[in-house]
């Protein structure tokens, strides 16, 4: 892929995170376009996503992605990727705006908007590109035998696409359909499932077991997932939902987490996903540290979201969301939770 007027450069084989200990290697833009669903956990539609390129690690930094409004925003827009990958530490940008609209093959989508990031960032732009549907054509290269008129293909099988899927499936992880899709998943069960979760959890309130107990349980239910499919019951969920309001049972998991026990992160989705509210503030927060955790924005915004519904001044969500805000390295918040713990 060339840059535009310029000489031609190609695209660096990039390193993007993975739960495995090797790493994923993307060699081009369509190839990136095709992982970049598995980067989000879901498929972006009238976005922009912007990545972080570090030169020293070689790795995909933070990825973030906008939505693409009324062009008159394109302005806050571009203003918007260059401050946050500038916090990010990015030594360079890849660019993509997904567009549900078909390409006419005249002009390029959000031509302007590509142009406005550009001269924002304070980094190069290494590249950018359009995807439509399952093609994709680069705002930057003027190589025809590069970048045809008819655009490249996004394979959806590609080698880089298919090694982050594996990653992905090993954590439980499913690229879903869209954004609304994935945020349903951190939303608490409804209907005659809440009625029955809401009944265990004054159960649970009633009859709380000491701190010992409650984490011997938590283990038992951890090794269920060594064996899926898993089924909790509504008391077991429970059980862990009241848990969870004891600051030293939280932190347990905590550390757990940040140890990188697949199991209890399975076990917190599960329990996430019946626990109700008001009750569900702390089980939330900690679904929203194990998103944060892998690098997972979208989730953890929601899961915090969540949490401060349900109790507006919960001092771990909070902290959370500043975090977030703060774009602050998930590297730093797994060593201060294992320092704490020791």
């Amino acid at each position: 892929m060339a840059v535009r007027s310029r000489a031609a450069a190609t695209v660096a084989p990039m390193r993007a995170p993975s739960s495995t200990t090797d790493a994923v290697r993307l060699r081009s833009l369509d190839e990136l376009a095709a992982a970049i669903p598995h980067l989000l956990g879901f498929h972006p539609r009238d976005s922009v996503v912007a990545v972080a390129l570090r030169r020293d690690s070689g790795r995909l930094g933070l990825t973030l992605r906008l939505d693409l409004g009324d062009p008159d925003g394109d302005v806050r827009l571009a203003r918007e990727i260059a401050s946050r990958m500038t916090r990010a530490g990015a030594d360079a940008v890849l660019l993509a705006v997904y567009c549900d609209r078909p390409y006419d093959g005249v002009e390029f989508a959000r031509e302007r908007l590509v142009d406005l990031v550009e001269m924002s960032l304070p980094m190069p732009l290494l590249d950018a590109v359009l995807v439509v549907g399952d093609r994709c054509w680069s705002y930057l290269c003027v190589d025809a035998h590069c970048c045809p008129d008819a655009g490249r293909v996004v394979h959806a099988d590609s080698a880089g696409a298919l090694a982050l899927a594996a990653a992905g499936a090993l954590n439980g992880d499913v690229v879903m359909p869209d954004r609304a899709a994935l945020l349903a998943t951190v939303a608490p069960v409804t209907g005659d499932a809440a009625a029955s979760m809401t009944q265990a959890l004054a159960r649970a309130r009633r009859g709380r077991a000491g701190d010992p107990t409650v984490l011997r349980r938590v283990d038992l239910l951890c090794r269920r997932y060594d064996d899926p499919p898993v089924t909790l019951t509504f008391d077991e969920a429970a059980r862990v939902t009241v848990a969870m309001h004891r600051v030293p049972v939280r932190d347990v998991l905590l550390h757990r987490l940040a140890a990188g026990d697949g199991p209890v992160e399975q076990l917190v989705r599960d329990v996430a996903r019946l626990a109700q509210p008001p009750h569900d503030a702390p089980i939330a927060s900690v679904l929203a540290a194990a998103a944060y955790l892998r690098g997972d924005g979208v989730v953890a915004a929601a899961a915090l979201e969540r949490a401060l519904a349900s109790d507006p001044d919960y001092s771990l969500a909070l902290l959370l969301s500043h975090c977030l805000q703060a774009q602050l390295e998930p590297a730093a918040l797994r060593a201060g939770w294992l320092e704490e713990a020791e």
